[in-house]
């Protein structure tokens, strides 16, 4: 993941999330998709200021045998839209 997303932008991405919507709690796994050389990991999560769970979803990208996060998303009204590679 060091190599898909930049530490920098790593870092401001999770300072925003986190003044939306709390620090993370947990997860549960929900499915996974695959299609073609793409991946769609999808969680539910507690972060401590949002009063519901949270759908994550992980949208990864098979490149050469390594696996690349293209893309974060979550359905939290608090959140705000997030990054995409």
């Amino acid at each position: 993941m060091k190599n898909a997303i930049p530490a920098a932008v790593f870092s401001d991405t999770n300072a925003v999330i986190k003044s939306k919507i709390g620090n993370y709690v947990s997860k549960d796994f929900r499915k996974s998709e695959r299609k073609d050389q793409y991946t769609f990991v999808y969680y539910k999560a507690r972060f401590t200021e949002e009063p519901s769970d949270v759908i994550v979803k992980v949208f990864f990208q098979e490149l050469e045998r390594d696996m690349n996060v293209l893309g974060l998303w979550s359905n939290s009204q608090n959140s705000p839209k997030l990054r995409e590679k």
